[in-house]
């Protein structure tokens, strides 16, 4: 596959994610008409259907669709950032998960079993502590918050994607922060935190955020 083609794949699926529901969709299907007025019926169709198919999927209705798009968004992001570090460039890619069971479900359901270049994904689900060993990606679920002040003192200078849910968690230290607009949930980024972490951020990753800070 090229890398032109990887990075459309990717693009789509991000979308998908930021309409996931039958009302967000429908907003969702209006403002993508107008981005993309110039683009052909076949390839407005092909981003079209995933999120009508998303929306009315009935076996999607009694589970955790938060959780679903949020596993969803950290595999995609993965595959959108580079990781200088030498030492996390072999070995399995690991994602940790503090709190979040039900992402720890949905990442280890749906995505254990693929890659990150030629990185077999580990999906670890981490005791109530402080004590994180390095990781590629480490989530932390807002239930954890009062962790949150060590971590960041821990993982200061390590070579982890820190992806966060709670309102200003850029101006703490986190690379990737979840946020709910109009009912939808999407994400903003902090290039220049992930700078600090030794991570190069894709420029498709910034383009599709909700919010990119510089």
């Amino acid at each position: 596959m090229s890398a032109l083609v990887h990075k459309a794949s990717v693009r789509r699926l991000l979308l998908c994610n930021h309409h996931l529901g039958m009302r967000v969709v429908m907003k969702g299907i209006k403002t993508m008409c107008g981005f993309l007025s110039g683009s052909s019926p076949v390839r407005l169709l092909a981003l079209l259907l995933p999120l009508l198919f998303a929306a009315s999927d009935p076996r999607e209705a009694d589970k955790d669709t938060t959780a679903i798009v949020q596993a969803s968004y950290i595999y995609n992001i993965a595959k959108l950032v580079e990781w200088n570090d030498p030492s996390q460039k072999s070995g399995p890619f690991v994602i940790s998960v503090l709190g979040g069971s039900n992402l720890y479900q949905e990442l280890v359901k749906k995505y254990a079993e693929k890659t990150i270049g030629k990185q077999p994904i580990e999906v670890r689900k981490l005791p109530k502590s402080a004590g994180v060993e390095r990781c590629h990606i480490l989530f932390v679920a807002q239930s954890e918050l009062s962790l949150l002040p060590a971590i960041l003192k821990k993982m200061e200078k390590e070579p982890t994607l820190l992806v966060t849910e709670y309102p200003d968690a850029l101006e703490d230290g986190s690379v990737v922060n979840f946020v709910r607009v109009d009912n939808t949930l999407k994400y903003e980024i902090s290039v220049a935190n992930a700078k600090k972490h030794k991570l190069e951020v894709g420029s498709t990753l910034v383009q599709l955020a909700y919010k990119a800070e510089q």
